[in-house]
């Protein structure tokens, strides 16, 4: 089980400021290298040991990466049917008004 706490920094220097901007970054590119990789049908296993081995990261946040790519990932499956269904409904208002 994990735990997560949530915590509010009082005072940070601007090289904390500068390390933690590079760990977010590190994390967003993990994750998106996680989502390219899962579409590509990737083992999921297999991606969270090369995500650690590429972006130096360690085993918890390349979990949380792939968690929130394959997240990402079902939800654009979840939504396809309702965003091409909106997409043909514009398309027939267009093509009534020519």
């Amino acid at each position: 089980m994990k735990t997560t706490r949530a915590c509010k920094i009082n005072s940070i220097t601007k090289e904390q400021t500068e390390a933690l901007i590079t760990l977010i970054c590190t994390f967003e590119s993990a994750k998106r290298y996680s989502f390219n990789r899962l579409i590509e049908g990737e083992n999921e296993k297999e991606l969270i040991k090369k995500l650690q081995l590429k972006y130096l990261l360690n085993k918890r946040f390349c979990e949380d990466a792939v968690l929130q790519a394959q997240t990402i990932l079902s939800s654009q499956k979840e939504l396809l049917p309702v965003y091409l269904e909106n997409n043909q409904k514009k398309l027939e208002k267009t093509l009534q008004k020519k």
